[in-house]
């Protein structure tokens, strides 16, 4: 395996001409509410944004759905809602239910319009004998709007939605993190379920949704019970998947909390999709970091040739104090302050902070899937202080609308995204996080100086004429945000008058200038970073 580094100074911002997809102007489509809040958007190769917002409260509950908008067309595209509240659940639905949310930021395909989103809902089934069930599923608008899998596996006639590779008629329990959709037809997904002795199990699947009439089940990668690739353990922990074309990549290891095995795995989907293809180790690419890779980060993104992540090494760490949210889910965000007090919480320190450890040594590393060949394009030190950030998020004890399986809890991410010779990623600059903006950067070709898109307390108007005047306070993007020249962003921007908020989309290629100005990015925010201090 070739180890490249790839480092470069980061240049001054270059000059990204966005045009807004959709912002606080805009209103729900079907409905008199204005937009005010957003997810980090996904974008196809044509150009086409997938996106999750919210509109203002008001009297009842917040319009919310999954909207797709052109932003390669010669005339001013609609936005089209592909899946929001209210709306009925498509079949299998014998009780008329309708969808409550959805909880993950949604996916498109890379070649074709076709979207893909986790949704809740009340429960779309009813038993003969009363009992009420499913309230969680995959959706996606492949004929219309479709159901790609949900909890009904146990019931005779759904054996299409059963768990495989275990007891069949096992049901699905959750659909953890964002699935994705490849080839047009095919979902990729994180599913957890319970075995017959009661003990949850996780892995990663498919399901082709036209063939056999669109009756083919699940399929097949990997799950608690597989083995780690060269080793007798098997895997503690299977991430979110990311999909291109006929294959798909996933992270796995033997421990989520402190990983000594795994790593990052190809599937061929075409082929045995069982048979798995380490990429990267952890402990490998000694080479290119001291010591190797300590951890690697779930969220992965991947054109079918190249893999990005984000990964650390070494021991040093610093203290890192996080803040529950101010704004969101109302029972989730009452949950964060009381796990803050709560004295078996051993992060909590109170009055709504938390503490965390993070690794001084972070990367953000490319792997070419074919060679193995990885290179390092960024890590942390004078220009960069971390790529993590923080969120809090999951099923909130009691609420019956369960967004996850597990129980609310702070996450740490790192947002990235690769297309071709192109690399963007989110970090805080260095070389202190207490100090440092956040912005979005991006390498836009091989060898070529890291470049500055756009970074918080920017003047908004570098990503919205209706922002000017606004500081950029908060970014975001995602996995599938960057493609084929096109990148996506989610941005806010406010001062203690006014605030503002959007998604936006550049192009990349042709390469803009890295003489004058900027891109933006935005976070829908969860935490906001309050201090630092390093432990060696």
């Amino acid at each position: 395996m070739a180890c490249l580094l790839n480092l470069e100074t980061v240049a001054k911002a270059g000059t990204f001409n966005f045009d807004t997809v959709v912002n606080n102007g805009d209103f729900v489509p079907n409905t008199d509410r204005l937009f005010n809040s957003y997810n980090p958007p996904s974008v196809n190769n044509q150009g086409t944004v997938v996106f999750r917002a919210r509109s203002q409260g008001g009297g009842g509950q917040r319009a919310t759905g999954i909207f797709t908008r052109n932003m390669n067309s010669d005339i001013i595209a609609p936005i089209i809602p592909i899946m929001t509240r209210g709306q009925e659940v498509p079949s299998p639905n014998n009780t008329m239910a309708t969808f409550t949310e959805f909880p993950s930021f949604p996916r498109i395909d890379r070649n074709s319009n076709r979207v893909v989103s986790r949704g809740q809902s009340s429960p779309v089934w009813q038993l003969e004998d009363g009992t009420m069930l499913g309230t969680s599923g995959v959706y996606t608008n492949l004929g219309g709007l479709s159901t790609a899998v949900n909890q009904l596996g146990a019931i005779a006639g759904f054996d299409l939605f059963s768990v495989p590779g275990t007891t069949p008629g096992t049901k699905f329990d959750q659909f953890p993190g964002s699935p994705t959709i490849t080839m047009g037809d095919t979902l990729v997904f994180k599913g957890n379920w319970t075995d017959d002795l009661g003990n949850p199990q996780t892995g990663v699947y498919f399901r082709n949704l036209l063939d056999n009439g669109g009756l083919s089940p699940v399929q097949f990668i990997a799950d608690s019970n597989t083995l780690i690739p060269g080793t007798a353990t098997e895997f503690g922990s299977t991430a979110p998947p990311s999909a291109t074309k006929d294959k798909a990549v996933f992270v796995g290891v033997d421990n989520e909390a402190d990983p000594t095995l795994g790593g990052i795995y190809l599937s061929s989907l075409l082929d045995d999709p069982t048979e798995l293809i380490p990429l990267v180790n952890i402990g490998g690419l000694g080479n290119l970091v001291p010591g190797g890779l300590k951890s690697i980060g779930e969220g992965l993104s991947f054109d079918g040739k190249s893999v990005a992540f984000w990964g650390d090494w070494g021991d040093e760490t610093f203290t890192q104090i996080v803040a529950c949210p101010e704004e969101g889910n109302q029972e989730r965000l009452q949950f964060c302050l009381e796990e803050s007090d709560n004295p078996d919480n051993p992060n909590g320190i109170g009055n709504g902070m938390f503490e965390f450890e993070v690794s001084v040594n972070q990367g953000i590393f490319v792997t070419d899937v074919d060679t193995l060949e990885t290179r390092l394009i960024a890590e942390t030190g004078d220009d960069f202080s971390t790529f993590v950030f923080w969120n809090f998020s999951g099923r909130v004890p009691g609420s019956e609308n369960e967004e996850d399986g597990e129980l609310a809890r702070w996450r740490s991410s790192a947002f990235l995204g690769i297309s071709g010779s192109q690399v963007a990623f989110k970090g805080t600059t260095g070389p202190d996080v207490d100090t440092g903006e956040d912005g979005i950067y991006i390498q836009l070709g091989r060898n070529l100086p890291l470049t500055t898109v756009v970074e918080t307390w920017m003047d908004g108007s570098i990503l919205d004429p209706d922002a000017a005047g606004l500081p950029i306070t908060s970014l975001a993007m995602e996995r599938e945000g960057l493609r084929n020249g096109w990148l996506s962003i989610a941005a806010s921007m406010g001062n203690e008058e006014e605030s503002w908020a959007g998604i936006y989309v550049t192009r990349t290629t042709p390469e803009p200038s890295v003489k004058v100005a900027l891109l933006a990015i935005s976070l829908w925010g969860l935490g906001a970073i309050v201090s630092r201090k390093k432990n060696h």
